[in-house]
């Protein structure tokens, strides 16, 4: 009977570390269409998430680079582009190197909250988030894309995970 009680006491503190303890996560989501959960993933000490698309003035690359700052909030830490333009992110002096066909800038970690960009096909964009492409091919032209810092329960995570059960962020309605 003993061994029952322990068992039981183990499994309700379990329960409730699953409830009160959260993960740390960056997720893509549709805003316009209910929130819908795109991806989520751990980002580890050096990870991070890329937004690379074609600059539909300049037709050149860029990508922007995020990693998880302070505050759980996500930040700009470098955006690389293949030439320098019209509507370009600028190239500081004293942050800018070159690297391989890159022009690197250092975004010294710029705290920048959410990330939201327009969905258009000639824009050829791609989302990679833990060292995982996002799938995009069934996003309709014109969607807004959302790339955020969310740390939802251990248990909602859990059910995202293993059944695709998305959760509603920071307990917005979906």
């Amino acid at each position: 009977m003993r061994g029952v009680a322990i068992v039981l006491t183990a499994l309700l503190f379990s329960l409730a570390g699953l409830a009160v303890v959260g993960q740390n996560l960056v997720t893509v989501r549709l805003p316009k269409e209910d929130n819908r959960l795109l991806s989520a993933g751990v980002l580890g000490s050096s990870g991070y998430v890329s937004l690379v698309y074609r600059h539909s003035v300049e037709l050149t690359q860029v990508e922007g680079r995020f990693r998880l700052g302070p505050g759980h909030k996500l930040a700009a830490f470098e955006t690389r582009m293949a030439s320098v333009g019209t509507g370009l992110p600028n190239a500081e002096p004293g942050r800018t190197r070159l690297e391989k066909n890159w022009i690197v800038v250092d975004e010294g970690m710029r705290s920048v909250g959410r990330v939201r960009f327009y969905m258009e096909p000639i824009n050829r964009t791609r989302i990679r988030l833990a060292g995982r492409q996002v799938p995009l091919d069934r996003v309709r032209s014109g969607s807004i894309l959302q790339i955020d810092a969310e740390r939802p329960a251990l248990w909602q995570w859990a059910l995202w995970r293993t059944m695709n059960i998305p959760w509603n962020p920071q307990g917005e309605k979906q």
